[in-house]
């Protein structure tokens, strides 16, 4: 934890800015969950599969998914290792918008 890229981005605060497009998944949403802003593309593909692997997130995404998604989403989509696009993460807040 002393060497976290998700605590870092965290406290960039709102100079932190994000674009996600394609498959995001494991670190590589919960790294960029961190940033106060997020700007998904059409394609997104959020996933979190680790667990079906038999591991634990590890870049933070137990911290960062929740604060952007709630607990409850962020179970489903560990326990679960569903896939959500683009207008599901705009839904449920983790990211702010759709760029083409």
């Amino acid at each position: 934890m002393a060497r976290s890229a998700a605590l870092l981005l965290h406290r960039m605060g709102d100079r932190a800015r994000v674009r996600l497009h394609g498959a995001c998944i494991g670190s590589g949403i919960e790294i960029p969950a961190a940033a106060a802003r997020r700007i998904g593309s059409a394609d997104l593909l959020v996933q979190l599969p680790e667990l079906r692997m038999g591991l634990m997130p590890g870049a933070g995404g137990t911290a960062t998914l929740a604060r952007a998604i709630g607990r409850h989403r962020l179970a489903w989509l560990v326990f679960g290792g569903f896939r959500i696009g683009a207008a599901q993460a705009l839904d449920w807040g983790l990211i702010h918008a759709i760029a083409p």
